[in-house]
């Protein structure tokens, strides 16, 4: 294997970002599916999304390298601001180490975790100039004459991108450190919430300033669902996607570590190790590759490890009345209406989560379909593929049905050529 050592190289300075999850991929699936979400939120124009690879063109490997259509990452290119893998709406893009979705909820929820040890350290403490700090935050943010916040300052953890991090002396225990805030989603914020952080401080004023600006651009979006699921749940966490003011509760202290000057001092160290692991990887794709075997069939990660992790820190929370109708980004209610269905069951066909699925039949030849919302991604491709508008989702959807052992059965007709599809035959 001489180019071993060069490949692995390449991989330790480059690593691929993602895999792809084919039967999730909505290009994949479809020939004529028009989903480019990925490709759009792309920041550099690394990812491109093709319905079929032209003959002899080089299929990108981190994503899909053996499938003849989907989107195809340029590793080369690719800036690691995970924007492409929080704007999939089938969640098809599945992060790879060190920033798969078990490591990335890992450090989230230790720094929150520390965040909560040292409010209630200071609480016991009492420390006054903390809490001054926090007071004048609330009064700068909500106007002159807001009234000032009794009690010690919140449990703070925060997420910013490397660059930023480099610029300011920060707390490596409360502070997660992101190639770009693009990796930021709802579940995540979730979960730090779920952990102890009382206050979450995001800060986009630096994205300003970035030639990949537009890869936090749905960082707002995602603090705006998780601060609604955090508000159901009757979890007192503010989220704040905000500027730089904000960071001054996660300032180290004088004799500690920040998480730049760790980052430089464990340089050397990580690249050695990532060498490593780099060369063994490339070592056993080689290996595979000589004995015919998939260089991923084992080692893919598990799709929607985001949304279990999710439902699971939601459960253990503590559920809301079974009535609660949860907040739309958890997942919506899918309905049909019988009186303009035609029975063809192609919403449960082409439904890439099996959210919606077709699981028998029923009296007069009608056919049963289950809706599970737990599996639910609000991608609406099932409301998409109906060609008579006869299935709806909307935010109705309880507590007690997000959270039930059973789905929800559904009812369609017997299949039948509606007038509607008739006159146009």
């Amino acid at each position: 294997m001489p180019d071993l050592i060069d490949r692995a190289l390449r991989a330790a300075e480059r690593p691929p970002v993602a895999l792809l999850h084919a039967l999730r991929c909505l290009t994949a699936r479809d020939a004529l599916a028009r989903c480019t979400a990925c490709a759009d939120a792309c920041p550099v124009d690394a990812l491109a999304v093709t319905p079929l690879v032209a003959e002899g063109a080089q299929p990108y490997e981190s994503v899909n390298a053996t499938g003849k259509a989907g989107p195809r990452i340029d590793d080369e290119a690719c800036v690691r601001c995970g924007a492409c893998v929080t704007a999939c709406p089938t969640n098809a893009l599945l992060p790879l180490p060190p920033l798969d979705d078990e490591a990335l909820f890992a450090r989230a929820a230790s720094a929150a975790a520390r965040a909560a040890e040292r409010a209630a350290d200071q609480a016991l403490d009492n420390a006054p100039q903390d809490t001054a700090t926090w007071q004048n935050r609330e009064d700068d943010a909500a106007g002159e004459n807001a009234p000032a916040v009794e009690g010690p300052a919140p449990a703070t953890a925060g997420l910013v991108c490397e660059r930023w991090a480099q610029t300011r002396r920060l707390d490596g225990d409360r502070t997660v450190v992101l190639p770009c805030l693009g990796w930021v989603d709802a579940p995540l914020l979730v979960h730090m919430a779920c952990n102890g952080a009382e206050r979450i401080v995001l800060p986009l004023e630096a994205c300003a300033a970035c030639a990949w600006a537009t890869a936090a651009a749905r960082v707002p979006e995602a603090a705006a669902q998780a601060q609604r699921i955090c508000g159901t749940w009757g979890l007192d966490t503010v989220i704040e996607a905000t500027g730089e003011g904000a960071l001054a509760p996660l300032e180290a202290n004088p004799d500690a570590d920040a998480v730049g000057e760790l980052s430089r001092r464990n340089l050397i160290a990580q690249a050695g190790t990532s060498l490593v692991d780099a060369a063994k990887a490339e070592a056993a794709k080689q290996l595979e590759s000589l004995a015919g075997a998939s260089a991923h069939a084992d080692t893919s990660p598990e799709p929607d490890a985001r949304r279990w992790q999710l439902l699971d820190d939601l459960h253990a929370a503590g559920l809301p009345d079974d009535g609660t109708v949860v907040p739309r980004a958890l997942a919506p209610r899918v309905s049909v209406d019988a009186d303009h269905c035609s029975g063809c069951a192609q919403c449960a066909l082409f439904c890439p989560t099996e959210a919606l699925r077709k699981v028998g039949r029923l009296s007069g030849g009608r056919t049963l379909l289950e809706f599970d919302p737990s599996r639910c991604r609000d991608c609406g491709v099932c409301e998409d593929t109906c060609r008579y508008g006869a299935l709806v989702r909307d935010e109705t959807l309880t507590v007690g049905e997000l959270f039930a052992l059973d789905p929800i059965e559904i009812a369609i007709p017997k299949r039948r050529v509606l007038p509607e599809r008739h006159n146009k035959i």
